[in-house]
């Protein structure tokens, strides 16, 4: 794309934004919703459990879930009273995140950290990644851990094997409260090369529509799948400006 030897680009939000000089967003994928997606974690606490929607949205939250243990539950009775995290708070209680390179896991959690309290994961006192989401999860349960980081619907996916498998006391839902949500973290791209010598307004214009149909028949979707995409909605490049602030945090590490 960058050569104007392709015209279109089915890209990862990250790659997008590394390449927007070069690449420019068209169309930004959709997929099912969820019936939480407040800024304030007690919402999510007062409208449990969190389910799948048949709205199709463009992106999805990661959220910090405390666990059963006396600081998790500590953390969450605040948030559920109305009151807002300190670095006190979060710096008190031990941690378990992805690694480094993980959206939802560690990257957007950080943004959270920074826009709360002007700090990174790196700077708490207690902290250990997990190889899987699972692990994180199995260790929330038996109170290795306070807090863990998440996509915003891992919860539904450990319901049957949070008591069978992990041995918890009660059903997730009771024994998990949400106390932080990120930013919205957007999906894949449809871009089009800055550089093509057929790309203009009228056929940008074309390919969102056109794109936006295939996702309306039953046919269209089942090719779509491959990429986990269910439709297409139009994008804009400040729709993923959180996501260039995730690209800078990554680059910040490498150095």
């Amino acid at each position: 794309m960058s050569a104007g030897t392709l015209d279109v680009g089915f890209l990862p939000g990250g790659t997008y934004v590394l390449y927007d000089d070069s690449a420019e967003v068209i169309l930004t994928a959709t997929r099912a919703g969820l019936n939480n997606d407040s800024d304030n974690p007690a919402d999510w606490n007062e409208n449990k459990p969190t389910e799948a929607t048949d709205e199709q949205v463009t992106y999805y939250r990661s959220i910090l879930i405390a666990g059963p243990s006396e600081k998790g539950r500590e953390l969450a009775d605040k948030i559920n009273s109305g009151e807002e995290l300190t670095w006190e708070d979060v710096d008190s209680a031990s941690w378990s995140v992805m690694s480094s390179s993980s959206s939802a896991g560690y990257i957007y959690p950080t943004i959270w950290m920074q826009e709360n309290f002007g700090r990174s994961l790196t700077d708490l006192s207690q902290i250990v990644q997990a190889d899987s989401y699972a692990n994180s999860f199995a260790r929330l349960a038996a109170e290795q851990v306070d807090l863990i980081v998440a996509y915003a619907d891992a919860r539904r996916d450990y319901v049957d094997i949070w008591e069978e498998d992990f041995g918890a006391d009660n059903d997730i839902w009771e024994d998990t409260d949400v106390v932080g949500v990120t930013p919205g973290i957007y999906n894949d791209t449809i871009s089009v090369s800055r550089f093509s010598e057929i790309m203009d307004d009228d056929l940008i214009e074309a390919l969102q529509q056109s794109f936006i149909n295939i996702a309306q028949t039953d046919e269209g979707r089942e090719v779509i799948a491959i990429y986990s995409h269910e439709g297409y909605k139009p994008a804009t490049s400040e729709d993923y400006d959180v996501e260039r602030e995730a690209q800078q945090i990554l680059r910040d590490m490498s150095e």
